[in-house]
């Protein structure tokens, strides 16, 4: 399990910026606001929690009577249990979700039964959410099996001399301070004991071992790379010091940690804001930033100020720089192509940062993700409570999404581009450079997408359900994670491979007179078994007339086997015609035109059976290969890809 978590470590590390110094940018804030002292006045808790019961009080009389008939059901749940055995799964036999599946299951059952009561339970749920509570407080440990590795005592069992702290015990410890920060009263008067053992569990899981110990690797003292698990767990450990600690010392030592902890996020981060994550994990990475810059803003009564931080602020706008249309975002590593960022992360940006665009943005996201506005989702207590606090703002809102033409994030080196401004109609483009030892890395170095009218044509796969395999020295096997089922080539029969010395080199974007030009020489991403010099990438991209072209150079020292060129799908390729691959939706079709004399077309069709994967591409996708005819040691080449209209719907 060492070695897996050393693999996690080099798999999620962010693509750092050169830096002088460290920015420090929280911990600068917190300064200027005066320190400790200015998170001392704890008077805005008890305005907050009347503010949340008369917000719920005031939602419409259908959305509170959905609320308390979910709690009805809820009040028949049976806590599952979480026996030994389904712990020891994810050692066993590598499976993660069946213990996942039923802890999730109670703290989603909680957050059901907290609406609920707010909704106008009277009373009626405490019982309930008494037994939830109890449940949770006495699970063994609030540490997933994929992650208890990190312990002394390696994978199992939890080890109950050593408390460690993983992204769900902070999530754990937030849901269980929310829960006692809204239903506090009732639960003093159910039994002042449950109170009691909430403020012990949560001292000993969380408090101690957060300030005893500084060598959780995601905390950054170390000097370790950060990802998403340091702003995500700082984020929930900050919000249950606000609202559930105290002792004001205790308190503010926390409240210091956290944020020193969480520059370490920030220090690393890309000055062009970029998530080398992926939209996906957005919301987790730069979703959670904003939170916990929110949170700070709210304690410290507003002298807690970064509204004019511009960095924070970019790292807001990747978000709609990766949408593509609808649920549809630019999905490069372990990312999603089809994903809803959390919207009330995208409006705190545009509140924070008075970013209009980004309050539409958030207003869109908000309706995609709640088809019924007369319902509120309660499945999470966290979200609920941020859904239910902005619901009249993202109502209220002109819902909007920016579908800007042309994002160009040179340190990520992504680039997004639209043929038309304002529209997802017409050919959306994507592509990327970077290295193999990205965060949730695939081996995709040179990869790109292409959308008609916003619907897939090009596609990444993206990434199937997490497993032990996943985040471990054999994740590399997975087919998804390959090079050869991504849009990039097979040079003598070698695929790219995985670490921080794969890398794009050379990339420039360039924009001449519309004709908009990304370059790079992907040569350095192959092991030298590819005996490849130079493998120059050149993507031209025409709006006027929705096309790209794929122009290729290369020169290898030695021939072994074919060039391969790549090109992943969700449609059913037809390459009757020699010399061309169609691509057809309903409305339009994607013609990809060859060389007929110097490639041989190809189909592969790869089953699709996994639930991470099949509800965005169905049972299937499909491979097209163009293979070299010829050994030459040296060539260039283009393929065209552009749309072809059948009939216009609009």
């Amino acid at each position: 399990m060492r070695i897996s978590l050393l693999l996690i470590l080099v798999c999620c590390s962010f693509h750092l910026a050169a830096q002088q110094a460290p920015r420090n940018y929280l911990y600068t804030a917190w300064k200027e606001a005066d320190g400790s002292s200015a998170f001392s006045n704890m008077s805005w808790r008890e305005k907050q929690r009347n503010h949340i019961l008369e917000v719920v009080q005031q939602l419409p009389a259908v959305t509170r009577e959905s609320m308390l008939a979910d709690a009805d059901k809820a009040m028949s749940f049976t806590w599952p249990a979480l026996p030994a055995s389904l712990y020891l799964e994810f050692r066993d036999n590598g499976n993660r979700v069946n213990f996942e599946n039923a802890q999730f299951e109670r703290r989603k059952v909680l957050s059901v039964l907290v609406a609920g009561e707010l909704a106008g339970g009277n009373g009626k749920y405490i019982p309930q959410i008494a037994n939830g509570l109890w449940a949770i407080l006495e699970e063994s440990t609030w540490v997933l099996p994929a992650h208890i590795g990190a312990q002394k005592a390696g994978s199992g069992l939890a080890d109950p001399a050593e408390q460690i702290i993983d992204l769900f015990a902070g999530e754990t410890a937030a849901t269980i301070s929310w829960t006692q920060f809204l239903m506090d009263r009732k639960l003093d008067k159910y039994s002042p004991m449950i109170g009691k053992r909430i403020d012990y569990e949560l001292n000993r899981r969380i408090v101690v071992p957060f300030l005893e110990r500084t060598d959780f690797w995601w905390m950054g003292f170390n000097g370790r790379p950060m990802n998403n698990w340091n702003i995500w767990i700082n984020t929930n450990i900050l919000q249950t010091a606000l609202m559930s600690v105290n002792e004001r010392d205790t308190r503010n030592r926390i409240i210091e940690k956290a944020i020193r902890s969480a520059d370490f996020f920030l220090n690393g981060y890309p000055e062009d804001g970029g998530c080398d994550e992926g939209p996906s994990y957005w919301g987790h990475a730069g979703g959670k930033l904003i939170e916990f810059v929110n949170w700070m803003r709210w304690a410290s009564g507003g002298k807690a100020d970064l509204s004019k931080n511009e960095l924070i602020h970019r790292i807001g706008t990747y978000i709609y720089k990766m949408h593509i249309d609808s649920s549809r975002f630019v999905n490069f590593a372990d990312a999603s192509a089809s994903t809803i960022p959390p919207p009330h992360t995208v409006f705190l940006y545009g509140e924070i940062f008075k970013d209009q665009q980004m309050k539409e943005f958030a207003a869109y996201l908000y309706r995609l993700a709640n088809q019924d506005t007369t319902r509120i989702k309660t499945s999470s207590l966290l979200t609920f409570v941020y859904d239910l606090e902005g619901r009249k703002s993202f109502l209220r809102t002109t819902p909007a999404a920016p579908f800007t033409t042309t994002n160009w994030l040179p340190d990520l080196q992504v680039l997004s581009l639209r043929s038309t401004q304002g529209s997802s109609r017409g050919l959306f483009f994507a592509a990327k450079g970077g290295h193999n030892a990205e965060s949730h890395n695939h081996n995709d170095i040179g990869n790109f997408v292409l959308y008609m009218d916003g619907k897939p044509a090009i596609i990444d796969v993206g990434v199937g359900t997490y497993t032990k395999q996943t985040f471990s020295k054999d994740r590399y096997q997975l087919w998804y994670m390959q090079s050869q089922w991504h849009n990039c080539p097979t040079v003598n029969g070698v695929q790219q491979q995985d670490g921080r010395k794969f890398q794009a080199k050379d990339v420039s974007f360039s924009d001449k007179g519309g004709t908009k030009i990304l370059h790079m020489d992907i040569a350095a991403a192959y092991p030298e078994a590819a005996m490849v010099k130079t493998l120059k990438r050149t993507f031209t991209f025409m709006p006027a007339d929705s096309r790209l072209k794929l122009t290729e150079a290369y020169e290898l020292q030695s021939w072994k086997a074919p060039y391969q060129l790549h090109f992943m799908t969700c449609l059913p390729p037809d390459i009757n015609t020699p010399g061309k691959v169609l691509l057809k939706e309903d409305f339009a079709t994607l013609q990809i035109t060859y060389d007929v004399s110097r490639f041989e077309a190809a189909v592969e069709r790869q089953g699709v059976n996994d639930g991470r994967l099949s509800p965005v591409w169905g049972d299937a996708v499909y491979r097209i290969t163009l293979k070299a005819k010829g050994q030459a040691l040296k060539d260039k080449y283009n393929v065209d890809f552009v749309i072809k209209r059948r009939q216009y719907p609009w």
